[in-house]
């Protein structure tokens, strides 16, 4: 592609960005961005890895909770 076949595609996309730029607030950007950083947070912790982190407790914790339940199915008894 050449110079000039790159300017008439680009200069269109250029303009509309710097119109579009000088429009937007501060506040706005700010908002966007942590709008996009909530969403991919949420994103990142699925329910998968919480369920493993919760399963991985539970094994590494096992003879803890065997004691607890025994000693509270000794006190109901």
């Amino acid at each position: 592609m050449s110079k000039t076949e790159t300017y008439i595609i680009l200069k269109p996309i250029s303009e509309r960005f710097n119109r579009i730029s000088k429009e937007i607030t501060d506040d706005e950007i700010r908002i966007i961005i942590k709008d996009t950083i909530r969403k991919q947070l949420k994103e990142g912790i699925n329910f998968y890895k919480l369920q493993e982190l919760i399963e991985n407790y539970i094994d590494d914790q096992d003879s803890n909770i065997k004691t607890i339940l025994m000693d509270s199915i000794r006190k109901r008894l």
